[in-house]
């Protein structure tokens, strides 16, 4: 499980630092800055998924807020 895990951040890392190097050459920092961004989250994800390890769902905390704005909504 740790060299599955080791590989996966090795070949997502090699793939961002690509990617990053191949908009940095078109002058595209801040896109460059997001993708690095997005994918370090995506491997972190990733890591967890495959140590098996059970991550929280992030529509949760959207749900506690949103449901009983819905519920009043209909209600009308």
């Amino acid at each position: 499980m740790i060299v599955q895990i080791a590989a996966f951040i090795l070949g997502m890392l090699g793939l961002t630092i690509y990617s990053v190097q191949s908009l940095l050459k078109k002058q595209q920092a801040r896109v460059a800055i997001l993708y690095s961004g997005l994918m370090g989250i995506c491997m972190i994800f990733g890591s967890f998924i495959f140590a098996k390890v059970h991550v929280p769902s992030t529509i949760t905390p959207l749900k506690t807020i949103f449901e009983p704005i819905g519920k009043i909504i209909l209600k009308q």
